[in-house]
């Protein structure tokens, strides 16, 4: 199974979107998924299904040693299934730093006996101890950066929690690449600002990918209708530019 963290510091960059199309896109493709809701906000969670009741488990119940993945994933469609975020974990600094554990996701991915092929992580545009979790057990991280709030402060922060995590864990982890958003080609700033992604990019010693996601309602009406892309909006080009960079991503990591 191959492990990918979506994230950014930067909030409003279309994250969330990239990991649920993505994930979608795999299961398409016909790879079993399973998505991770790692931000409190709990908004991947919320593109699928309604708000959860309390008495529904989620990933704070899998941290909080109250259950495991196995235990807490739902199915969402054939291959693709999903461990809900929770608001409970706007908490996770203050009660799970104090014991130091960055290892609590690895362990319990270590438990899971489903096979899946992927498993995509939304983490939360913080570096605290959810995100800290989720890069310790990933392969790769994808950044989403949309050109109009791109933060070069937040890739340089980025870069240095990636590298502190790399050392504890005793293993490389790659950023498989920058993925642009909310791009719109006539408009000046988004090529203008081409030349500090690819700043970027070189800092976290990767490449922009070479699909750019243009900005479309689409994506915001198939969340409001509890529907994937590929199921609500099948014909959209902003699909399009998503099947281009799932593409690029799995021959990218050679996966």
């Amino acid at each position: 199974m191959k492990i990918i963290s979506v994230s950014n510091i930067k909030g409003g960059v279309g994250k969330t979107t990239t990991a649920a199309v993505l994930a979608v896109g795999l299961a398409e493709k016909g790879y079993k998924v399973l998505m991770v809701d790692s931000d409190p906000q709990a908004n991947l969670s919320i593109c699928f299904m309604q708000e959860q009741s309390d008495e529904i488990s989620s990933l704070y119940h899998v941290y909080s040693g109250e259950g495991y993945i196995e235990d807490v994933k739902i199915r969402i469609k054939d291959r693709l299934d999903i461990v809900l975020g929770d608001f409970s974990l706007c908490n996770a600094d203050m009660q799970f730093l104090k014991a130091g554990r960055l290892k609590m996701l690895q362990r319990a991915f270590k438990r899971l006996k489903t096979g899946y092929d992927f498993a995509v992580i939304d983490t939360p545009p913080n570096m605290g101890i959810l995100s800290l979790n989720a890069f310790f057990v990933s392969d790769y991280v994808i950044v989403p950066a949309a050109v109009d709030s791109f933060s070069l402060k937040g890739i340089r922060l980025l870069k240095e929690t990636i590298d502190d995590v790399s050392e504890e864990a005793g293993k490389e982890l790659p950023v498989a690449g920058i993925l642009l958003t909310k791009y719109n080609s006539r408009i000046k700033v988004s090529r203008l600002l081409e030349k500090s992604l690819n700043s970027a990019a070189t800092l976290l010693d990767t490449e922009l990918f070479k699909s750019r996601i243009r900005q479309a309602v689409v994506v915001q009406e198939s969340q409001i209708a509890k529907e994937d892309l590929f199921s609500y909006a099948p014909n959209a080009r902003v699909l399009e530019d998503y099947k281009i960079f799932i593409d690029e991503f799995l021959e990218r990591t050679g996966v």
